[in-house]
């Protein structure tokens, strides 16, 4: 899997959420830092072109569990 540096507000939350219910068996608290830090780039999750933060505005989840396209 590719490294994962840039990461839009859909992959990062669901990325998070399972992260979270795989961990913890059960839904996040929190779904993201409460500031971050965005510009418009290409997602290295899903590749769409999109607003990006970094990784650690989501806690730094498992992006292994996302299979893009089932969210």
């Amino acid at each position: 899997m590719k490294e994962i540096l840039n990461v839009c507000d859909k992959c990062g939350i669901e990325a998070n959420r399972l992260t979270c219910l795989k961990k913890y068996g059960k839904e996040p608290l929190k779904p993201k830092f409460s500031i971050s830090t965005y510009h418009r780039a290409k997602c290295d999750c899903c590749g769409e072109n999109a607003m990006v933060t970094e990784v650690r505005d989501f806690f730094y989840p498992d992006f292994s569990l996302l299979k893009v396209g089932d969210y």
